[in-house]
């Protein structure tokens, strides 16, 4: 029997269908198994749903040049600064990962409508994870007691150009996250979610990526595959970008978590954390898709933002372009008014045209 994650969804709704807390309780206090995590995953109709909402775009197309930032925004915790950035780099469309709704770590507030709302855009939003509990371990302690309203984090398309045709990719249906090993419970898997937009009078498939950090550089690779696969389903001959968090970290989570080790092995390779091509085979299956990264990101410049300023800096955020003649590439600082980071990753902004 096919997977029903073994093709574009493109349910639309327009509001999410949120899961009550008592339900959420359940979830978190029962069985923690793999097959248990896929019953949950299989049955809650959010995590296959596409929330259309905000404004009628005031625009049905993009004419000339397009400016298209990706960003995973940590949650969207700072909205005000990560608004201000985006307004300073004048963007046409944002494609946006790790975007919470109703998570006590971000104020228990609706991210992106709010994001969308400020801006005048319309979105496009898609659950990647059911939160079971507060978040990570820092965010375990610091809202000790709180309550998530909601329970959603996940992906987000703003613009106030017409999102066309939109779907969802869920990557992977693991449930490695699941049973609380990685300190924070969740239902779901890492996930693209994309749209169509009129570029210059052409169609151009727009999508926002994020894979998943834990796993193997061969794992990211098999995901990438999926994806790529169900985008030349939904629009073979289209040109493409792809914006996101790929955490190119050329390893796994648990190799990097011996810390000294990890350490020893970055300073015999200095460069490999900003030129992770050699490994990390998504890149090569990229490339004999068609998609080109060179002209479209800044070269040899770290992504992330840590606030521990010991913590090594990596390049994991990156476009890929097909069909398109990309220009003007930047990396926008993650910055608060203060100084502090407003992500721990920075801002992509790219400038696209049809070829």
């Amino acid at each position: 029997m096919a997977d029903w994650i073994d093709a574009p969804l493109v349910d639309t709704v327009t509001r999410l269908g949120e899961v009550p807390f008592a339900e959420r309780e359940a979830i978190l206090t029962g069985r923690k198994d793999k097959a248990t995590h896929r019953a949950h995953l299989d049955r809650l109709p959010a995590l296959r749903q596409i929330e259309v909402g905000g404004a009628v775009p005031h625009r049905t197309a993009i004419d000339g040049t397009a400016r298209v930032a990706c960003w995973n925004v940590e949650r969207l915790r700072h909205l005000d600064a990560v608004e201000a950035t985006l307004h300073a780099a004048a963007i046409d469309v944002a494609l946006l990962s790790e975007v919470d709704r109703g998570m006590a770590r971000s104020g228990n507030r609706d991210c992106i409508a709010e994001l969308a709302g400020h801006f005048g855009h319309g979105y496009l939003y898609a659950v990647e994870f059911l939160e079971l509990d507060l978040g990570d371990v820092d965010e375990k302690r610091i809202h000790a007691g709180e309550t998530n309203l909601v329970g959603f984090h996940g992906a987000a398309i703003s613009s106030d150009v017409a999102l066309t045709r939109p779907f969802l990719i869920r990557l992977e249906a693991r449930g490695d996250w699941f049973d609380g090993t990685r300190h924070e419970p969740r239902v779901g898997g890492t996930i693209a979610l994309g749209a169509i937009v009129k570029v210059a009078g052409v169609p151009v498939v727009m999508v926002s990526v994020h894979l998943e950090s834990y796993c193997t550089p061969a794992t990211r690779r098999d995901d990438t595959e999926h994806l790529l696969t169900l985008i030349d389903r939904i629009a073979s001959a289209a040109p493409v970008i792809l914006g996101g968090d790929f955490n190119t970290s050329t390893a796994s989570h648990a190799e990097r978590a011996d810390r000294d080790a990890w350490r020893s092995r970055l300073a015999a390779e200095p460069g490999r954390l900003i030129r992770p091509g050699p490994h990390e085979p998504i890149f090569e299956l990229l490339a004999a898709n068609g998609y080109d990264w060179h002209a479209c990101n800044v070269a040899d410049t770290p992504t992330t933002r840590y606030a521990d300023p010991n913590r090594p800096r990596a390049k994991l955020d990156w476009f890929f372009t097909r069909g398109l003649v990309a220009s003007s590439p930047e990396i926008v600082p993650a910055l608060r008014s203060d100084g502090s980071p407003s992500s721990d990753h920075d801002c992509l902004v790219v400038t696209i045209a049809p070829r």
